[in-house]
Order: C-alpha cells, then structure tokens, then sequence
C-alpha cells in the first residue's frame, strides 16, 4: 500500500494501543512514526518542530479531551490531516470530525478501539492522492474595511468544481466558490477568512454580487465547452431576504446575457432554520424566473419536511460528513436513504458531495444519488484549469478533448 505519508504522530495515552497502531503504521511503509501520551506535548512539537504529516488523536485523554485538542491545534498552524481514535459510541467521533471539518483541517476519519490492522489501512487509504491547497489553520481573518477594498478592487476570486453524472461520469456542471486573493502576498484565502465578517458587518449581498459578475464573465469558457452547463452559486439567507434580490439578478444576467436556467442558486440548510418570509418569497421569484434552486449541506441542519415541501428546490446537496462516513457507518448511510426517499417524492436530483475515493464513488452509485462532486474527479480550481480536469476513470471524449497537460496537482 502506498500511503502518501512519511510522519505520523500518535497521541494516544493507552500503551497497547499505541503500539499496535506504531507496528502497523510501520509495516505498511510509514518512515517516521512518533508516540506521544499528553495532548499539550504534542501542541508542544508542533508548534516548534517540524510538522507531522498526519496526528492519529485518542478522544480520551489524561490532560484534555479530542475536542479541546482540535482547539488548541488552530494555534500551532498545523496543516497536515488529522484521524481519530475512540472507544466511545461513532457518533462522538462524528461530532468531533465535523468540528475539525469546520475548522479547515483534513479530517480521515476515525477508528474504533479496539485498533485492527484493516482500520489503519483504511484510514491512510483515505487520503485524496491530489489534495487541495492547504491554507493555515488560524483565526486570522479580514476586517471588513479590508472586504470592502478588496471586493472593489478585484480581489474576490471564483473556483470552479465540476458536477459529474454518475451515469456517463459526463461533466453537467460546476460550482462556483469564493476565494481571496492576498495582493501583497499573492496568497489564495479559504472564504473562512471573509465570508462571516462580511455577513456580521452586512456587507455580504455586495460580496455576492461582486462574486457573481465575476462568475458571469466567466461564461464564455462554459459556453466553449457545453452551451448547456449549469453554473453553482452559494448564497446567504441574508441577501436572500432583500426581496430585489431577484430584479437585481435578472439585470446582471441580461447584461450579461446568460440565461437563468443555467444558474443554480444555493443555499445552506442550516441557515434555513431562521428563515423570513422575505426569504420564501425571494426564493419562489427566483424559481419563477427560471433560477434553479438547491439545498446544500443537507443532513447538518434541522430542515423539516414541512419546509422543503413548499420551498422549490430542485436539487439536494447531500453533505460530505455523510458521504465520507457512510462507507463504514450505518447511521450515515440511513440519513443518505432517507434523504434520496425525501429527494425522490420531492422530484428533486441529488448531488452526493465531498466524494473522494472509488469506494464512495460505488456507494453513491449504489443508493441512487444523481450527480457527484468532490476530490476523486477535481479539486477547485480557477476558470483557466476548471476544464483541466485528470479523471480516474475513462470518461467521453467531450471531456477528454480537454486535457493538458496541467492537470490536477
């Protein structure tokens, strides 16, 4: 097995444990491998030695918990992943995954004591072979006379991430998402750093639609590749409650001249649950207009039936937690049925999110979803290599036809 890392380090204050997850570590072709018992030592080296490529963290520990050391990780900016190991019930390791997800970090997934072999290698085995540009884990993030400027000065940059039919494995669309580009630095920043100071200082509704002409001008490499390629835009319950919202749009896109049936508008669930009527009305014009309308991160918030039935999303974005741990974690996999039964009496398509590995990929397949997205097909990149797209399986010859020879890195 080629596992892609050279140091891991264990922080596990179970002796046992620790050895048998060292030997196995070793014996499939991992160099360095390091033990640690306190959570604060391993703080401790990380912050003033060289990173590990992976830290393998116990959830029961003597001086802290996994919670409290994903905390006080952000400090260390650390970039590496991170994998969980725990004797208590899945979904404590669930809870403690999505923090770290929510934090930025590359999260594998977590093992089960007691520690067997086939655990490890799965757990190293999940480890996308391209992975995105890491950004460092840190609070820092932009004032909001910084988001002005920048928004203003074209400093607000899209990525793209293509949409693939499960069927044919045929690109149908992408999803566009935000990132900064740092003028001084050159650096790219994650939309964490951005995206809630622009919402807590009510600028975000002028981030979006900066975001958006910045997509729309765009188009004209869509439009080489597929006239028919659906283009993804996230936005905030907030813009979505300025009932011009749809006037405003509709002006950009005839100036533009895109049609809005080529854009879908997407909106996080969670937020959903604190939802004005304002919003419900925004939404039907939308939809009326010819917008296409999707519900993303589905299974993380607390959407009820009752709201779906009569909001006209047409598409269901299943969230990634759900998709990565479904592969092994029944529950996971029973809110996936549940969502693709819901989906399918709604007539809404499905979009499996966050798919990186062939077992995902045949899971999803399996259980019916209509559309994948995530690492195993291509990572977010910028309008000049979003076609250029290195696919692990044969694909046809529309998508092949648009290779080079940069492709994923």
């Amino acid at each position: 097995m080629n596992s892609n890392y050279e140091h891991v380090l264990i922080l596990e204050d179970d002796a046992v444990t620790a050895a048998h997850l060292s030997s196995t570590l070793s014996k499939h072709g991992i160099t360095t491998v390091t033990r640690f018992e306190s959570g604060f030592d391993v703080l401790h080296e990380v912050e003033h030695n060289k990173h590990p490529d992976l830290i393998l963290c116990d959830l029961r520990l003597s001086d802290m918990d996994g919670l409290q050391f994903v905390r006080f990780l952000t400090e260390t900016h650390y970039e590496g992943d991170i994998g969980f190991i725990s004797g208590n019930d899945s979904r404590v390791l669930d809870v403690v995954q999505q923090l770290a997800r929510s934090l930025g970090y590359s999260v594998l997934g977590g093992i089960t004591k007691p520690v067997t072999p086939n655990q490890v290698v799965r757990l190293l085995m999940a480890r996308p072979i391209n992975e995105p540009e890491q950004q460092p884990h840190s609070i820092y993030s932009l004032t909001a006379n910084q988001i002005i400027k920048g928004v203003r000065t074209g400093a607000l940059l899209p990525y793209y991430q293509p949409k693939v039919d499960i069927v044919d494995n045929r690109v149908i669309g992408f999803e566009s998402l935000a990132r900064w580009r740092d003028k001084k630095t050159d650096q790219i920043l994650s939309p964490a750093t951005f995206i809630p100071v622009a919402e807590r200082f009510g600028i975000i509704s002028e981030l979006s639609l900066t975001f958006l002409k910045a997509v729309l001008s765009d188009f004209k490499h869509f439009d080489a590749f597929d006239e028919q390629l659906t283009v993804a835009v996230n936005f905030s319950i907030d813009s979505l409650s300025d009932r011009h919202l749809p006037d405003m749009l509709l002006d950009l896109l005839r100036e533009y001249n895109v049609s809005p049936f080529r854009i879908v508008i997407e909106v996080t669930e969670s937020r959903l649950a604190n939802e004005r009527i304002n919003v419900l009305e925004v939404l039907a014009r939308l939809h009326l207009a010819g917008f296409r309308l999707s519900i993303d991160d589905f299974g993380t918030g607390y959407s009820s039936l009752y709201r779906l039935k009569h909001t006209p999303f047409e598409e269901l974005k299943l969230d990634r937690s759900f998709v990565q741990d479904a592969v092994r974690d029944n529950s996971a996999k029973a809110v996936i049925r549940s969502s693709m039964q819901l989906a399918k009496e709604l007539n809404m398509q499905v979009v499996a999110e966050g798919v990186e590995t062939e077992a995902e990929q045949q899971l999803v397949n399996e259980m019916g979803c209509d559309v994948m997205q995530g690492f195993r097909f291509a990572k977010p990149q910028p309008i000049e290599r979003a076609f250029n797209v290195e696919w692990p399986l044969h694909q046809v010859s529309q998508v092949e036809s648009h290779l080079t020879g940069d492709a994923r890195v």
